[in-house]
Parts: C-alpha cells; sequence; structure tokens
C-alpha cells in the first residue's frame, strides 16, 4: 500500500509536467509500453526489485531494454533512481496510465467469453458500456472456454458475472441451502 501511494506521488508529478497534448501522449506511450513489458515479463520485476544489483545498473539496463523512451521519460527513471526507489518504476507506469485515461475520460473493459463474438455483438457492447460510463471504451475480447456460456464484463473495478458457471454455481448454492434446511 505504502508503495503504491508513492507510486501515484511520482506519477502524479510526472504527469503535472506536461506541456502539452504532444508531451503527455509521448510520455503515455512511454509508460504504456514499460508497464506492459513488466506485465510481460516476471524476470524484469525480478530484476528490478533486485536489492543485489545497484541502483545504476538497474536504470543503464532499463534504459536499454526501452531504447524510446522520451527524454521526459528518461528524466523520470533517473529521479525515482536518485531517490532511492527504482524498485517502483513499473508501479509508476501503471499509476501514470490509469491517470492519463481517467484525465482523457478512457475506459478499459474487457469481455470474458466462452467463444469469439462477432464485431455487431462487440460494438452494441462497447455502445452500451460506453452511455452508462460516459467515457470513451476501449474493449478487449478474451475467450475462456471454462465459461461454458455468457459472458464476465470487467468496467473498472467492477465486474458482472452472466456467465453459465457462475449460474451453475449459484444454483448448486442454492439447492445446498435449500436441502440444509
Amino acid at each position: 500500500m505504502i508503495n503504491t501511494r508513492a507510486a501515484k506521488r511520482y506519477a502524479k508529478a510526472f504527469l503535472s509536467i506536461t506541456k502539452s497534448e504532444n508531451d503527455l501522449s509521448i510520455m503515455f506511450k512511454d509508460m504504456s509500453s514499460v508497464k506492459k513489458a513488466f506485465e510481460q515479463s516476471q524476470e524484469l520485476k525480478l530484476f528490478i526489485d533486485s536489492k543485489v544489483i545497484k541502483e545504476t545498473d538497474k536504470v543503464e539496463t532499463l534504459k536499454m531494454v526501452f531504447p524510446d523512451l522520451s527524454t521526459y521519460s528518461i528524466n523520470l527513471l533517473n529521479h525515482i533512481m536518485n531517490s532511492g526507489r527504482i524498485d517502483l518504476f513499473d508501479d509508476v507506469a501503471k499509476c501514470f496510465v490509469e491517470l492519463y485515461n481517467e484525465k482523457m475520460g478512457n475506459q478499459n473493459v474487457t469481455l470474458i467469453s466462452a467463444s469469439k463474438l462477432s464485431e455487431t455483438i462487440l460494438t452494441e457492447i462497447k455502445s452500451k458500456v460506453k452511455s452508462l460510463t460516459s467515457k470513451n471504451v476501449y474493449l478487449t475480447n478474451k475467450v475462456d472456454k471454462n465459461l461454458i456460456g455468457g459472458f464476465i464484463l470487467k468496467v473498472g473495478d467492477k465486474q458482472y458475472d452472466a456467465s453459465f458457471k457462475q449460474q451453475l454455481k449459484n444454483l448448486e448454492q442454492e439447492i445446498f441451502n435449500t436441502s440444509i434446511q
């Protein structure tokens, strides 16, 4: 929790130095690529969290891993290192992406279904979520064969589970509760 608060402070400060929309989009691109790389590589996370590796070596390695970082992001990286908090770099990137999306009115939505849905259905769901949230919706459709049917919709920190799997669990619990009484 403490690390999250510190990361959020760094992300807010990083967001506040933007002078134009172009700067903001460059910083967003940088932080999105950092966030994605850390999500996809457990080794990178372990490397950055290591207490054995020197901070300067971590920064130099990160500069090699992310050669296209803007001057803004390199300055952020150096500042975090000088503060002795290089282990927060991935958390700062996550927080920055969240703050950016909040500022721009963007909402990432994940739709998990038993099979791939048609573009027509995805467009309908996207427009419905947009009307409910009044935000720009970016919809990702994931397939999970274990759902049997139905869907799970994740909007921000809310999850709507309308899968057959969940309905069967609910029915099982209802039968179990009825048989006990």
